[in-house]
């Protein structure tokens, strides 16, 4: 029984760890799609991005930003 606590303990270990570094983008991005100007807008900071698919990276302080 205790080694299949340890098990369980290490795997959700493991996922946050995982979780972690598969996405940068922080607590504070919000970001919304206006798909006439075919742009994705952050909410929180302003950045832009184009493209079709709502980007995975922050990207507070680059670019077009409300100070």
């Amino acid at each position: 029984m205790p080694l299949l606590l340890l098990a369980l303990a290490l795997g959700v270990f493991v996922y946050f760890v995982w979780r972690a570094r598969t996405s940068s983008l922080t607590r504070d991005c919000r970001w919304r799609q206006n798909r006439s100007e075919g742009l994705w807008r952050c909410a929180y900071c302003g950045a832009e991005q184009a493209g079709e698919v709502m980007p995975r990276q922050c990207l507070r302080g680059q670019g077009d930003s409300r100070s």
